[in-house]
């Protein structure tokens, strides 16, 4: 078998002249770490998404981690999110022994089920985390309303889907903070690694600033620039010692030179995605993600549930076929969170989401990535409409 196309590790990659500036700033560079360069990244994204604050981390789990702490969840609250989402969605409640509570997934858009979300909130519930997975938003107006009617805490998981809109606005500015990924998968990187939280609350922006970076702030009143110290450090939330979630000076340059073109790249992504999906309309055992008219998705992966059933074929037999006789990559996303042995081990080996488990051992992803030449997309589509083609014999 040689490979045709891989599933790819980098999504977007900079331009001969991007990377030329990013050369002439490490060349030119004072300071490698919390300096000018993060500053005017954090300010471009502000505008960008037309939110208050934004403070740049070192990845998303970083971001979400921080928006866990901000949301004061404690032993024995429970937190809403979905079953089907990566692990990092999950994981900062878990660690402050928050009572996890997943739900399924609706069957169009593979998005939490927010049916399922009003069955299960209690007089314990205290967050939700709604989940904008593959680049396509979640209904927000229905999270917000019974974020305010009861009282709870909203921790948007952004990781795929900058750039996406929930009725003309952009998501992470709905709720009480937004987690955004900047991991070299994701349709903007900085070189790896990176992430952002953002917030239009002041208070909770004041927060981040001590939590983020091993309490570093200012003191008040400084006779001189060098006394008592460089800077102080403080406990902006009682009983929460800080972190040193900083992300660097290059890798904030070259997420803000990425997000100049964010929309630009959006845009082929989404003339890219429409190129596969209409040339596989006809063939109605690949059901592709529902995007409804209400939202702008970032059309960060390609995903689709396979109904192999009628010809007794599964996901597998595709997904074997394409890689071993057309040298197509495809992969399986995300492992609902109760099969993994982590979240078993800590009590969450059960739950009830049905469409979460028909999904995951039905879906296949498609290699996809930004500008992918015409040639690949024809490749690709080629193979799989010859693919499902023979599974029906």
């Amino acid at each position: 078998m040689q490979l045709r196309l891989d599933f790819p590790n980098i999504q977007t990659y900079h331009s001969e002249e991007e990377v030329a500036l990013l050369a002439d700033a490490i060349r030119g560079a004072k300071t490698l770490t919390m300096g000018p360069r993060l500053k005017g990244f954090e300010e471009s994204f502000t505008r960008y998404l037309g939110v208050k604050h934004a403070f740049g981390v070192s990845n998303a789990t970083a971001a979400l981690e921080l928006g866990a702490i901000l949301s004061g969840v404690s032993e024995g609250d429970e937190v809403i999110l979905p079953a089907h989402t990566f692990t990092a969605s999950a994981l900062p409640f878990l660690r402050r022994k928050a009572r996890l509570i997943f739900v399924d997934i609706d069957p169009d858009t593979f998005l939490m089920d927010m049916n399922h979300v009003r069955k299960k909130i209690t007089a314990r519930t205290r967050v939700l985390v709604p989940v904008h997975l593959y680049g396509l938003p979640v209904a927000m107006d229905q999270v917000m309303e019974l974020a305010q009617r009861h009282n709870l805490w909203v921790v948007e998981d952004c990781a795929q889907a900058l750039g996406a809109s929930f009725k003309g606005r952009k998501v992470g500015t709905f709720g009480h903070v937004g987690c955004f990924s900047f991991h070299s998968q994701k349709n903007l990187t900085t070189l790896g690694e990176g992430g952002m939280i953002v917030t239009n609350d002041d208070d909770l922006a004041e927060k981040i600033l001590g939590l983020r970076k091993i309490g570093q702030r200012p003191y008040r009143n400084q006779e001189k620039y060098w006394k008592p110290a460089m800077s102080n450090v403080a406990e902006v939330i009682r009983g929460e010692l800080p972190y040193n979630f900083a992300l660097g000076e290059i890798q904030a340059y070259a997420g803000d030179l990425l997000l100049r073109r964010l929309d630009n790249i959006n845009a082929v992504r989404e003339r890219q995605y429409h190129f596969i999906v209409r040339s596989l309309k006809d063939l109605p055992e690949l059901v592709f993600q529902k995007i409804p008219d209400d939202r702008q998705s970032a059309f960060h992966l390609v995903p689709a549930r396979y109904n192999g059933i009628p010809y007794r074929k599964n996901r597998d037999d595709l997904i074997d076929l394409l890689y071993r006789d057309y040298g197509i990559k495809c992969v399986v996303q995300y492992c609902p969170l109760y099969r993994y042995n982590l979240f078993q081990e800590n009590g969450y080996a059960q739950a009830d989401c049905p469409q979460t488990d028909l999904f995951f051992d039905n879906m296949i992803s498609f290699p996809f990535a930004s500008d992918m030449p015409q040639q690949d997309l024809e490749a690709l589509v080629s193979a799989a409409r010859d693919a499902l083609m023979r599974l029906r014999k």
